[in-house]
């Protein structure tokens, strides 16, 4: 038998204490790539924290056809921020790291392989994030400092570029090679005007070319929040103005639609007040949900963007809670259909009547809709 000297003794024991370290560490925030069951008659998946469902669609009602349980999010994500859906393939997200969630870092779900990937970064979107064909983009603004990040589908990091000013931003826009991105300079002393910053992309290197007043009205100062460009026409929502004079707040619910090409710029009147958040649904059609509690209801209008008219849909009708629940994702499925989850709801609609088709309850933690 081999005798262990003192020194020999207590490296070995910081050894064993170290590995146990490791592996309760891995354990808690490994990054182990999992598995998912990808079924080719699946019309659609709901995606939660805990579990991945595939549905197919019989007589314009859901069955259920697959349910992969799994830890997909450890801690939380940020409901608001946007969520990439690249090359018809991948579903990329951020997980918030400490101290609102367990550990920061980017998810990737792949539908074609069903394989879901992790990657621990401190660049996870924390305010917003945005999407191109082929990268995602995420953001973090505070006092201190404010970056955009880029990420290939793998989920590696390309580029980053550091904002000389610190900005509070919304969600932004990709449009060709250029990035448009809506943000509120933090550290200024005037009226917190908002900002359209373009940056361009290319071969994945970003660069700031340009920074301009959104809208100038001496009077007031306008509130912006979510935004989309399509082809040099951007549009955004407003939930209204504050008095420069009074500081007095009016709110109200607008789209305004900013022509890049010929400088124009236009609001258009939704029929409820307090628009916060963008869906794109294709089609030239854009959802967009009213913040609840300014509302007084659960719900979005349908903005069509042909010729600037909206009808509002309220999900108030299907059982949810104002208090506790909120829309989380809108998809258009074909000409006349949407799927809406909002709560623990999944509810199809038919858009010419303005009915639903079915009313189903989800798990409260589900959060995305995937369409095949």
């Amino acid at each position: 038998m081999v005798k262990l000297s003192k020194r020999s003794k207590i490296a070995m024991s910081f050894l064993i204490v170290f590995c146990g370290i490791f592996f309760v560490a891995q354990k808690r925030f490994g990054s182990s790539d999992q598995s998912f069951t990808v079924r080719p008659d699946a019309d659609f998946y709901i995606v939660g924290y805990h579990n991945i469902e595939g549905y197919q669609l019989t007589n314009e009602q859901p069955q259920k056809i697959s349910d992969a349980k799994l830890e997909v999010v450890k801690g939380q994500i940020n409901q608001v921020v946007k969520r990439a859906e690249l090359s018809n393939r991948y579903l990329v997200f951020s997980e918030e790291g400490p101290p609102l969630g367990a550990i920061g870092r980017l998810i990737a779900l792949d539908f074609q392989k069903g394989k879901v990937t992790y990657h621990p970064t401190a660049d996870y979107a924390f305010t917003s994030s945005g999407v191109s064909p082929n990268y995602y983009f995420t953001s973090t603004a505070n006092t201190d400092d404010s970056f955009i990040a880029v990420f290939d589908p793998k989920l590696k990091e390309i580029d980053k570029h550091i904002f000389e000013d610190s900005i509070i931003a919304s969600d932004f826009s990709v449009d060709g090679d250029d990035i448009y991105l809506l943000g509120t300079d933090v550290k200024t002393k005037d009226n917190y005007p908002t900002y359209l910053y373009t940056l361009s992309i290319k071969n994945g290197k970003l660069a700031l070319k340009n920074k301009e007043l959104l809208y100038e009205q001496p009077e007031s100062t306008y509130f912006f929040h979510d935004s989309i460009v399509k082809e040099k026409q951007l549009y955004t929502v407003s939930s209204g103005y504050r008095n420069n004079a009074t500081k007095e707040r009016t709110v109200l619910g607008q789209v305004f639609h900013y022509d890049m090409q010929s400088g124009q710029k236009h609001f258009f009147d939704l029929t409820e007040i307090a628009p916060v958040n963008i869906f794109d649904l294709g089609h030239d059609t854009l959802a967009i949900e009213h913040e609840k509690n300014e509302a007084g209801k659960i719900g979005f209008s349908l903005f069509y963007l042909n010729d600037k008219t909206s009808t509002f849909i309220d999900l108030s009708q299907f059982g949810l809670s104002i208090e506790s629940d909120y829309l989380k994702d809108v998809k258009q499925i074909d000409e006349n259909t949407l799927l809406i989850l909002a709560g623990h709801k999944l509810i199809g609609y038919h858009i010419s009547d303005h009915q639903a088709i079915f009313n189903k309850q989800v798990s409260d933690d589900a959060f995305h809709i995937w369409v095949k």
